[in-house]
């Protein structure tokens, strides 16, 4: 029977044997293809770097994580795979194991080098694995390896950040890594000493014999060593402890938690020389003890002692304990922010300005931001895009030299979106390659019907004379690409208003693949007031339901690029990709490469592709700047300019930051960041996509660390064209958080800090929804033209105010002013109110305009007149010594959804105004001859007579009665009275 049975068995063998073989061949051929995928893929990312101008940054990025990939893996694989053939040779030892007696020699000597095969399988697998996340952690060993001092060292253990920034991550990334291993080598140790019936667990302990304890012991011992060595470098986390009053090291860890750390050390020490002295005689008793040494050291000194101090000491006398630890967390976080930079002055906060003031602060006046930026993205998207593949993905704001004035503009760039019935390949790759034009208004200006006044519109571009600039490229093939409210979701500043969006045509024309679309047939007409324009179809609503933009497009095809569409049903005009920009693709090995790269089998099949064809990829701007620069943040507004030459450049802020810097507060429990260095500056040309990396703040530790690993990627500042520097900008993002944060850190001494005596909060407005209901919402930081009292210049400033903390109506407490132009970049200063005045800030006077009996009447009318009311964000102008509170008023039709600025509402301290435009409002608050076309202003008058206002008042209520009884021909008599005495008083 025995003999029968053996044979069966080995009949199976053979087929048991092929089919094994087969799985693997299959597994070893996928994992072989998709590694060819991906080196080929490889392959076509290393010539778009060099087609950048950018190959020795990718060949120093492919080299660090190649080099910590070969290196770790290495290592992994021999803590892993060492262990084991340890065991392997204890277990050679034995001449017949008690565990062969359950086989027979034949089926033993299978099942062992079935084993010893896995074995070798998983610890290479699992050393592959480990190299990958190694290579992954690259920064730490540029970090390492070319990181400096910071010039400030930590109040508890007396080292330079440099250490903690630069130093400390790679050492503890090792120390885990070597532990992990370890832990893993030595349970592959046991299970084969297991397997081998070479170890026993009995009631007394583990037993062994000596030849097999030997090694477990000497694994387990250099575990111990590992394990203490990470608790070492562990220590210093306790520079980031969340377990006091604020971030930092507090007391119950200075006193608690780092001689719990040094007792766990000891404890872990001591037990690895046990195990070591232990080898000796192969006693596997010290074993159990250790750990129970390690584990009670661990409760007793990591948790019991601290939890202890913090608990019965630390509360109780919390202020008086914790002071120094709080002046600590001060230091560093004001530093780490740069908010220890910020200079501040007095402010008197008068509550009218003088005519003196009015004169010298004109170019305050006439660049006041009128429109906002949801209304004007409305706005743009359904009378500026044309087409319902054109779209505005954001709004921005800048300041160009108009007629010798420095004037503040919004600009905004015409974008690609094809909507689902264009999505063809041919169309995405090759036809719809780039958007159109820009459109640039000034801030302040809008006509009688709401409608903005252009700078530069329509398509082809309109310019205005008075424009300094024309546009040589205004083809967009690098851009934003991004929906609205894809922008409003990652930017931190737009507010989103009740929906208004443009809804896309709910029955679109069918157009061919590979055609471009006519002009459509009914279109719904311009708003009242729109400037007719030349050669371009009637404009149609903007889609918002948008697909992605395509990840990269081919030009110098056969097939003809879509430039922009002319007048006419089917023409359109086409276009040539002029630059030598993007990678060549003509060969057919490259288009193999992309191929693999986009997974795109169509770049092999089409005969569009000729020797000169190019392809360009990475179109995002941010996520352009992000594949070249993976080190930096990226900020996500970036925003364009038009230079002299009629290119079109957008500007991206970059910045360097760390979680590890000692003691300083991060910005929240989500981003753990704790420094923050705008130290970068990128352009990237709208049209070539070429990118040009600036180091504007090269003092930054960070960025001197990179320049030196990345020698060919950064320019200098001063490298920077002037014409370029005269429109950056402070970035919002950067200038909210310091903010944010100057808010309570503005307060240097550690008592005032406990107790929060003079903490601050960003100045809230309140905002009227489309139902009618308040929200009270943080006013948003907003770029400014003002005349610096310094120097007398005009000076683009980014301006955020304050007010106390906790109050319900607040009065305003402080304004936050950051430099944008190139020769004082980056300046921070606070004007401060004085302490015992009062001085209004935006949520009370949101107050006295919703209270002003002319205004709330007339919102009343609009909002039951089959129209919305929506009010744009406040404008606070610092004009001299005192304060102008702009805000505008935007009407949208039920109809239409088309946000239009109607009115503009002015306050001082003393009145408020409502006006047709900025200069009717100004008028009533300062009654003699103001507009923009005059400079002379006479003092402030008296308050408005009462007479006029209640006879205005008491029309509007007439005619509001009149149209509740349906008389709307009495309904228009009186309004029409209200809006004649309106006008008689604003002549007087």
């Amino acid at each position: 029977m025995a003999t029968l049975r053996t044979m069966r068995r080995s009949r199976r063998r053979p087929a048991l044997e092929r089919g094994n073989r087969a799985l693997l061949w299959l597994i070893v051929g996928t994992i072989a293809f998709f590694l060819l995928l991906k080196l080929l893929s490889l392959w076509a990312e290393g010539l778009w770097f060099a087609s950048e101008g950018y190959g020795q940054v990718f060949v120093r990025l492919l080299w660090w994580r190649g080099l910590l990939f070969v290196l770790c893996g290495v290592w992994f694989f021999a803590l892993l795979y060492v262990p084991y053939r340890l065991a392997q040779k204890a277990a050679a030892k034995v001449p017949m194991p008690l565990r062969a007696k359950l086989f027979d020699d034949m089926d033993k000597a299978l099942v062992d080098a079935t084993i010893d095969r896995w074995a070798l399988w998983l610890s290479l697998l699992f050393a592959t694995i480990a190299g990958l996340i190694a290579s992954g952690r690259w920064n730490y060993l540029v970090l390492f390896l070319y990181g400096e001092p910071f010039g400030v060292t930590d109040p508890v253990f007396g080292k330079d950040v440099g250490f903690y920034i630069f130093r400390l991550p790679l050492l503890k990334f090792l120390a885990s890594l070597s532990a992990l291993g370890l832990f893993l080598g030595l349970s592959g140790l046991v299970l084969r000493l297991r397997y081998e019936e070479l170890l026993r667990f009995e009631e007394n302990g583990v037993e062994a014999p000596p030849f097999a304890a030997r090694p477990l012991l000497g694994v387990l011992a250099a575990f111990l060593l590992t394990l203490a060595i990470g608790q070492f470098l562990g220590r210093y986390g306790v520079l980031l402890s969340k377990r006091g009053v604020v971030f930092g090291a507090g007391f119950s860890d200075v006193y608690g938690t780092l001689p719990g750390y040094w007792l766990l050390i000891s404890v872990t020490v001591a037990s690895a020389l046990a195990c070591l002295i232990a080898m000796r005689g192969g006693d596997l008793r010290p074993v159990r003890w250790g750990i129970v040494a390690i584990l009670g050291a661990w409760v007793g000194g990591r948790w019991l002692l601290p939890t202890a101090l913090q608990s019965f000491l630390v509360v109780p006398n919390e202020r008086v304990v914790e002071r120094p630890y709080l002046r600590y967390n001060i230091q560093m976080t004001r530093f780490a922010y740069r908010l220890d930079e910020v200079r501040e002055q007095s402010h008197p906060g008068n509550p009218i300005p003088t005519p003196e003031e009015l004169q010298a602060s004109w170019s305050v006046l006439e660049n006041v931001r009128l429109w906002d930026i949801e209304p004007l993205l409305d706005y743009l998207n359904q009378t500026q895009a044309l087409r319902g593949y054109y779209g505005f993905s954001s709004v921005d704001y800048d300041r160009y030299l108009v007629n010798g004035r420095l004037r503040q503009v919004a600009i905004g760039t015409r974008e690609l979106f094809l909507p689902p019935p264009l999505r063809r390949w041919v169309n995405e790759r090759l036809r719809y390659t780039h958007g159109y034009g820009v459109v640039v208004l000034p801030v302040n200006e809008f006509t009688g019907e709401g409608a903005p006044r252009y700078f530069i519109k329509d398509i082809p571009p309109e310019i205005a004379p008075s424009f300094p600039f024309k546009l040589r490229r205004p083809q967009i093939y690098f851009g934003e690409f991004v929906f609205p409210e894809e922008r409003l979701q990652r930017q931190p500043f737009a507010r989103r208003l009740p929906p208004q969006r443009a809804m896309a045509p709910s029955n679109p024309t069918t157009v061919p693949a590979g055609q471009p679309p006519s002009a459509p047939s009914l279109a719904p007409m311009p708003p009242e007031g729109t400037p007719p324009t030349e050669n371009t179809a009637p404009p149609e609503s903007a889609p918002t339901r948008f697909v992605p933009v395509a990840d990269y497009v081919l030009v110098r095809t056969s097939e003809p690029e879509f430039d922009y569409p002319l007048e006419g049903a089917r023409r359109w005009k086409t276009t040539t990709y002029e630059a030598d920009a993007g990678v060549p693709i003509g060969s057919w090995w490259r288009r193999v490469l992309f191929a693999a790269r986009f997974m795109d089998l169509n770049l092999l099949l089409t005969n569009a592709i000729r020797p000169e064809t190019r392809l360009l990829m990475y179109r995002q701007v941010l996520e352009r700047v992000q594949a070249v620069a993976p080190f930096l943040l990226i900020d996500p507004d970036p925003y364009p300019v038009i230079t002299p030459e009629g290119n079109i450049l957008w500007l991206v802020d970059a910045y360097t930051a760390t979680s590890q810097f000692p003691y300083s507060e991060p910005l929240s429990p989500f981003l753990p960041l704790n420094y923050l260095r705008n130290a970068v500056k990128v352009t990237v040309d709208a049209y070539t996509g070429r990118m040009t990396f600036y180091a504007f703040d090269e003092r930054d530790p960070l960025l001197r660390a990179y320049q030196r690993a990345f020698p060919t990627l950064f320019q200098p500042r001063k490298a920077m064209p002037d014409v370029l520097k005269a429109h950056i900008r402070y970035p919002r993002l950067l200038f909210t958080i310091q903010a944010q944060l100057l808010c309570r850190y503005h307060m240097t001494d550690p008592d005032q800090f406990y107790q929060n005596e003079d903490r601050w909060d960003i100045a809230r407005e309140e905002r009227v929804t489309m139902a009618g209901t308040e929200q009270t919402l943080p006013m948003r930081p907003y770029y400014i033209v003002l005349r610096s009292p310094d120097d007398g210049k005009d000076r683009f400033l980014l301006l955020l105010p304050f007010t106390p903390f906790g109050l319900e109506r607040r009065n305003m407490i402080a304004l936050m002013v950051a430099h944008c132009d190139a020769d004082r970049y980056g300046e921070l200063l606070v004007y401060r109110f004085p302490s015992g005045q009062f001085v209004e800030g935006p949520q009370l006077v949101d107050a006295r305009i919703n209270a002003h009996p002319v205004i709330s009447q007339q919102l009343s009318l609009w909002n039951q007149a089959g129209s919305r009311v929506l009010w744009g964000s406040m404008f606070v102008a610092p004009v001299g010594s005192s304060l102008l509170f702009v805000k505008p008023l935007y009407l949208q039709a039920e109809q239409t959804r088309l946000p239009e600025l109607k009115r503009v509402v002015v306050a001082t301290g003393k009145g408020v105004a409502i006006g047709t435009d900025l200069w009717d409002a100004l008028r009533q608050l300062f009654p003699t001859p103001f507009s923009d076309h005059t400079r002379k202003v006479a003092s402030p008058a008296s308050a408005p007579s009462p007479t006029t206002d209640n006879e205005i008042v008491k029309a509007l209520l007439r005619a509001e009665e009149a149209r509740r009884k349906g008389d709307w021909a009495g309904y228009e008599k009186f309004y029409r009275q209200a809006l004649e005495l309106a006008r008689k008083k604003s002549a007087r």
